[in-house]
């Protein structure tokens, strides 16, 4: 068989005001991933434009990028990506390690917004799923992002 090339985002319009919220839904393949990817600045699409606060996200000023997705963007991705040798407390300050101001009590904080104040000593392994997600979740809330994906 031989590979065949698959459309996914095509002809894609939108406009996403501040402190609007918005679902995405279809089926497994349909592209919600590379949607999101995209408007994250993680995936260049391969024409058109996606604009962040009026500003072309793929200019080529990839320092500009990185610094937005640092301060402005909070990511909960479907592998957690969360560090197995890092405590819930840990893996929600790890940002910060990369030039994020997050303090010990805005993570401790964003850890009891999700009901995990109790685990936030505890490593990913002694975790359920979905406590491992609420961390991720926490994670993504802590630095107050604009938007979070």
């Amino acid at each position: 068989m031989g590979a065949r090339r698959i459309e996914v985002l095509r002809g894609i319009s939108m406009d996403i005001a501040h402190n609007e919220t918005v679902f995405l839904s279809g089926a497994s393949g349909a592209g919600k991933t590379t949607l999101l990817y995209t408007l994250a600045g993680l995936e260049r699409p391969e024409s058109g434009t996606v604009k962040f606060e009026g500003r072309e996200l793929y200019s080529g000023s990839s320092s500009w990028e990185a610094r937005l997705r640092n301060e402005k963007m909070g990511f909960v991705f479907q592998g957690y990506f969360l560090l197995p040798e890092l405590t819930a407390l840990e893996n929600v300050l790890l940002p910060a390690m990369i030039g994020r101001r997050t303090t010990k009590g805005e993570a401790e904080e964003s850890l009891a917004a999700v009901r995990l104040a109790d685990r936030m000593h505890h490593l990913p392994a002694e975790l359920s799923g979905g406590e491992q997600q609420r961390v991720a979740i926490a994670r993504a809330l802590t630095n107050n992002p604009d938007i979070i994906f």
